[in-house]
């Protein structure tokens, strides 16, 4: 067999974007080339990878088998290029983490910052603060090399997550809003009203929710969206000490969710590019992540605020 690793990457990229003309824009290559590759990879795999007769090109059994098998190389050809950039690299010169804004003053983000400060203090660090699917984009487009933000879907391949923590939320009215009167809203309740809640890149995936309310907004922003509800515009979760924060802390009302029957938490991840250089400080940045938010996850979960 000659297959060739461009051709699995215009195999896996023909899957993603659906035809062969997408493929060819986002490769940047002509549409016969990528037609050719593909024809080429069944010549030398020997089976028929795509369904040619509908409208847009559809993978035959054999090429969702295959196509399992070449993202496991594609996958491990990223990790063989990235150990070998670090071992030929050393200590990197610079590094850029991009953190939700939601998340920039957590103690644990914040200790470990301190601590990065005095075990590299020539290394040059580079912060990015936004949204969360700003955050995800920075990290997907090679802008930062670690990226610290609430769970969403992502659906690139390229990215790896893990689980760092998770973090309580609340649920918040404006002070003045119908549903402050209620102390525990129920499903009836809430869906009376418009939800305010945080939009998601990719679709849902199973376990996590989508609107409460018929009637919702999406935003990219905790902020923005307790601003929101501040002025009565709807009902929001947001993670705790969002609703502590000093500017919304005496216009909200927070409820209680008992009521709802459901978990409030938030998970905290940290997201990179498998082809992403593991640098001794990007190997340790991880690391210390890892173990502060652990160390801390009973604090996060604990704050309290003043009473409503």
């Amino acid at each position: 067999m000659n297959w060739t690793l461009e051709q699995l990457q215009t195999l896996r990229c023909v899957a993603e974007t659906g035809s062969f003309s997408a493929a060819a824009r986002r490769l940047g290559r002509a549409q016969s080339a990528v037609s050719t590759a593909i024809a080429n990879l069944e010549l030398d795999l020997g089976c028929e990878l795509f369904d040619r007769r509908p409208r847009t090109p559809v993978l035959t059994p054999a090429g969702e088998a295959m196509l399992h098998e070449a993202n496991s190389v594609l996958m491990q050809c990223q990790r063989l290029e990235a150990r070998a950039r670090t071992l030929s690299q050393g200590l990197e010169a610079s590094l850029t983490l991009a953190i939700d804004e939601a998340l920039v003053e957590m103690p644990p983000v914040m200790a470990v910052l301190e601590k990065m400060a005095v075990q590299y203090p020539t290394l040059t660090l580079n912060l990015l603060n936004g949204a969360q699917d700003e955050v995800a984009r920075w990290v997907e487009q090679h802008q930062a090399n670690l990226g610290i933000l609430f769970y969403q879907p992502l659906g690139v391949m390229a990215l790896e997550r893990e689980a760092l923590g998770r973090l309580e939320q609340v649920l918040i009215v404006a002070r003045n809003h119908p549903l402050a009167q209620l102390e525990s809203p129920t499903h009836s309740d809430l869906a009376d009203h418009r939800q305010l809640m945080i939009g998601q890149r990719q679709q849902l995936e199973p376990g996590h929710e989508g609107p409460r309310s018929q009637r919702f907004w999406q935003l990219n922003s905790f902020y923005a969206m307790a601003e929101l509800t501040t002025r009565g515009l709807g009902w929001a979760q947001v993670p705790r000490h969002i609703a502590h924060y000093p500017p919304f802390q005496q216009r909200l009302k927070i409820l209680d969710l008992s009521a709802l029957g459901a978990t409030a938490d938030i998970d905290i991840e940290l997201i990179s590019r498998r082809d992403s250089p593991r640098g001794p400080a990007a190997s340790w940045l991880r690391q210390s992540l890892r173990d502060t938010f652990h160390n801390s996850h009973a604090a996060i979960a604990n704050q309290n605020l003043p009473p409503a």
